[in-house]
């Protein structure tokens, strides 16, 4: 990939998985994620809490803002159910530094769909865009030590765990560490080879 971001691709969206859909945020979106961010328990393992609805809604004009932008670096995407177009979760792909080949991706479930397995098919389905769209040599994710569940989702990704950052930001009073997994383009090409024999 060039050092500039001129000729930086966009993935074709939406992404399509066997279950969910994954697409823009519209205006229309913001009761619908304000309904699921206002839970505790989707905050249990992130920095931060509850927020307000004007905080939701400046969230949600904020994506439909960077919808625009060309080269594109920063995608905030709604997570639906196919079947029922319900929100069900966001996905978050980021180019960082732009030009350099290198990404990071997350994801957020709406509690009440834990356990179905769709933070693992969010996050491949950003994985393969980031690497086939994209042409992005590493894509990374991070989250809490404690969260053993979003670390089991990377497991699964077979992404490899680089480290630890300690304490290295502040957030609602305390200060968070951050475990960091990746996967690199070239071993995703051999998972891909592996898994079509």
């Amino acid at each position: 990939m060039s050092d500039t971001t001129r000729d930086l691709p966009s993935p074709p969206l939406p992404l399509t998985t066997r279950r969910l859909t994954i697409r823009e945020y519209t205006d229309e979106d913001w009761p619908a994620v304000y309904a699921y961010v206002k839970d505790d328990s989707f905050w249990k393992h992130q920095a931060g809490g509850p927020p307000i609805e004007e905080r939701v809604k400046a969230l949600i004009e904020w994506a439909a803002r960077e919808q625009n932008f060309s080269p594109r670096v920063n995608y905030y995407l709604a997570v639906t159910e196919t079947k029922s177009g319900d929100i069900v979760g966001e996905a978050l792909m980021k180019v960082i530094p732009p030009g350099h080949g290198q990404g990071e991706i997350g994801f957020g479930i709406v509690p009440s769909q834990w356990r179905k397995g769709y933070a693992t098919e969010v996050s491949r389905a950003l994985i393969d865009a980031g690497f086939t769209t994209l042409n992005l040599h590493r894509i990374s994710a991070q989250c809490a030590p404690e969260n053993k569940v979003s670390i089991r989702v990377m497991q699964k990704l077979d992404m490899a765990r680089e480290g630890l950052m300690r304490e290295h930001y502040r957030a609602g009073g305390k200060y968070w560490s951050s475990v960091v997994y990746a996967l690199l383009a070239r071993e995703y090409e051999k998972i891909k080879t592996n898994t079509s024999r």
